[in-house]
């Protein structure tokens, strides 16, 4: 007995719902926005936050797990991730980041079919694209970051819930809790997710609360059995300071840096923040801001249910990071999705009525007009999208700069004696000790012990630097590199008027380190590093 099966011709239908116009130019997007993202992923300098995870991988690869556990600030899911990368593509910073390039296409993917779902084919498209030519996304787009994975697992497990809402298919609370899982193993933050969908169950099922919310367990159920391990294991590893080192990642940092945070009134900072917190940077371009802005007050008037989810997901997360000290615009990415499906949808609800009152009109006079508004309408939103495609290149091109830590670790890896040490000296964002150590143990040494002087970076904190401390250091760390920056040679550090060329001034006068000299000396005019011997 033989079981019909279904042909290729009663399969191409359902095959075109998956496959139909909107998801084949969402491809063709995503095929061009991978290109532009590889184009020039490994040229722009490391940068502090990033590197952390890139040794962590490292760590991994070398096989010591223990520095990888203990280190309980960060989840575990991305540093695996990219020690996954490592050992099928091999350890270099190129590599590293494809992680997140892989996580911003998961993401704008993600949004295209949550808009899809609530929305349409259309609105997703064009949401997809808002997202993805923000200045900030692109720029987190090429850095090995957490904020891109965040952003898809959150947009997931959102897009999950609300289709368990309109569908009831319990399956889909599996799916929103594995999504939630993986993004408490990413980022402790992503708990605002729970929080979100709490919040939509509250307020778009106050008809069957008890059902929902007893439903709503499998979410959290399953979500807690990703995490569980994870936790058993840091515990059994860490446990006298676990707790402390949660807590400390939920303020997302050093309550030291709060000062940047109270530069705008604290109920409006991210509304400031997310679209201008430097005179020149834009995360959010201006114009597409205002339209997703104007969006959400649209929904707000409209009240649909979608529409009301939309508002839960940005009050939900505007509030939760708003009320944490430690401000700065990347934290609340995962508002930027709800600013792109709200400026998309808002375009075409009001082109829609504007199309449908030129069609109908009789007289031609108004059909002109109506047709002409249309036109100005699109205009401007091809204007939002080209401005915001000029902002994100204006973004990304004030970190094409060239700094060779590569090139100064190998000289010191190819001339260090035997048991001695490397000290970098003032350390900033492009440039830290734990660079140094990458490169160190991407070229085969996890040996070589690596330093710096003062511990904090000195773009960020005022550095107390004092030379006899500096040769003390030197002397009993058996120092033999120093590994020095230009920073444009007179210019400050932060809140202080002590520069590199005063530091040189100490250096020399100290009679313990050697001078300038070309073939030390790595990068180009004025960002090159200089190493320096110690004598002492």
């Amino acid at each position: 007995m033989t079981i019909n099966q279904p042909s290729i011709k009663q399969r191409l239908p359902h095959l075109w719902l998956v496959l139909n116009r909107w998801r084949l130019l969402l491809f063709g997007f995503l095929l061009v926005y991978l290109i532009i993202l590889l184009s020039d992923l490994a040229y722009p300098p490391m940068q502090w936050d990033e590197v952390i995870h890139l040794n962590a991988g490292s760590f991994l690869s070398w096989g010591n797990y223990d520095k990888f556990v203990v280190n309980a600030f960060y989840p575990p899911l991305y540093d695996v991730i990219t020690f996954a990368f490592f050992e099928v593509f091999g350890v270099s910073l190129f590599v590293a980041r494809l992680v997140p390039v892989m996580f911003s296409l998961l993401s704008l993917w993600a949004v295209f079919e949550l808009a899809y779902h609530l929305y349409s084919g259309r609105v997703a498209l064009l949401s997809a694209v808002f997202l993805g030519v923000m200045p900030g996304f692109f720029w987190l787009s090429t850095l090995s970051m957490l904020e891109t994975a965040l952003v898809f697992f959150t947009t997931a497990s959102l897009l999950f819930f609300y289709k368990w809402l309109t569908t009831r298919q319990d399956r889909l609370l599996v799916f929103s809790g594995l999504a939630l899982g993986l993004g408490l193993l990413t980022k402790y933050q992503m708990i605002v997710a729970a929080i979100v969908i709490l919040l939509s169950i509250l307020f778009l099922a106050r008809n069957q609360l008890k059902f929902a919310l007893k439903k709503l367990t499998i979410t959290f159920v399953t979500a807690a059995l990703v995490v569980a391990p994870w936790v058993i294991i840091a515990f059994r590893v860490y446990a006298d300071q676990i707790l402390r080192q949660w807590l400390y990642a939920l303020q997302v940092g050093n309550p030291e840096r709060s000062l940047y945070s109270e530069r705008f009134p604290m109920p409006i900072f991210y509304l400031i923040e997310m679209v201008w917190p430097y005179d020149t940077l834009h995360p959010i371009s201006l114009f597409i801001y205002i339209a997703g802005i104007a969006g959400l007050g649209f929904f707000a008037w409209r009240r649909r249910r979608e529409d009301k989810f939309m508002l839960i997901w940005f009050l939900g997360i505007y509030v939760f990071f708003t009320l944490i000290a430690n401000k700065e615009w990347r934290y609340v990415l995962p508002l930027f999705p709800v600013i792109a499906i709200s400026a998309s949808a808002a375009f075409f609800t009001f082109y829609g009525r504007l199309e449908g009152a030129w069609k109908t009109q009789s007289s031609i006079s108004k059909k002109r007009l109506f047709k002409a508004a249309s036109v100005l309408l699109v205009a401007l939103m091809v204007c939002s999208v080209a401005v915001s495609v000029y902002d994100t290149y204006d973004y990304v091109s004030k970190y094409q700069v060239n700094i060779d830590i590569k090139g100064a670790t190998d000289y010191a890896y190819n001339n260090i004696g035997f048991n001695k040490s490397i000290m970098v000296l003032c350390p900033f964002n492009f440039f830290s000790r734990e660079m140094v150590r990458f490169y160190l143990w991407a070229d085969g040494d996890n040996k070589i012990p690596v330093f710096q002087y003062p511990r904090k970076p000195v773009d960020t904190y005022t550095p107390n630097f004092n030379i006899t401390e500096l040769i003390h250091l030197c002397k009993i760390l058996q120092v033999q590199y120093v590994f020095t920056y230009e920073y444009g040679g007179t210019v400050p550090y932060y809140n202080t008027t002590l520069n590199l060329q005063q530091v040189y001034q100490q250096l020399y006068a100290s009679g313990n380190f050697t001078h300038i000299t070309e073939n030390a000396t790595f990068g180009e005019n004025p960002r090159r590093i200089f190493i320096l011997e110690y004598t002492g």
